[in-house]
């Protein structure tokens, strides 16, 4: 079970509350969260390139129903230090979290939380210049296995494309995100 997996791997031990000192409670071992923590901020400098702003185009192929079409806009992220996240920066500066690493599981992490719900993972890592989140999601209501490839092109371009597993358990192209960075004062 849970509790007994994290005390035989040496994750918790038993320690004083942080909110009740006279308490005994389970607690991570703090040279354990040290490290955790440094491991956690070394991953995430493998994103820090995407810190900026950006222009991107949202590129949708034709279906049965729908014309191709090809939505465009600005964003920025940034690395929220303070939390360990790559965060999109919304307008008035808000910061929605979208990206990190766990150091525990030694997985990245893509959490979906606003009109897309889920929780992609990636164990394998950036492999070359691309990483590839998978995971159940709900798009807009429709529950479906996705798929997710970011792709580092150089400092200035990204893209991510988005695919579906169909029935038959092959991947389906849904759309393509493409970025190019901002030049400073556009």
């Amino acid at each position: 079970m849970l509790i007994e997996q994290l005390f035989s791997k040496g994750l918790m031990t038993m320690g004083p509350s942080p909110h009740d000192g006279t308490r005994q409670v389970g607690v991570f071992p703090p040279d354990l969260i040290k490290n955790l923590t440094a491991t956690r901020a070394r991953e995430l400098e493998k994103f820090r390139w995407i810190t900026g702003d950006w222009t991107y185009e949202n590129v949708v192929p034709a279906t049965r129903l729908s014309p191709a079409y090809v939505d465009s806009g600005n964003q920025s992220f940034m690395i929220c230090e303070m939390n360990h996240w790559v965060c999109a920066v919304l307008p008035g500066g808000r910061q929605l979290q979208q990206i990190t690493f766990d150091p525990f599981s030694g997985q990245w992490i893509y959490a979906l939380t606003r009109g897309s719900y889920g929780i992609l993972r990636c164990a394998e890592g950036w492999q070359d210049n691309s990483i590839v989140f998978t995971g159940q999601m709900t798009m807009v209501g429709i529950d479906c296995e996705w798929r997710m490839t970011w792709t580092k092109h150089s400092d200035t371009q990204f893209t991510f494309v988005n695919e579906e597993k169909a029935e038959d358990g092959e991947w389906v192209y849904i759309d393509e995100w493409r970025f190019n960075r901002r030049a400073s004062g556009s």
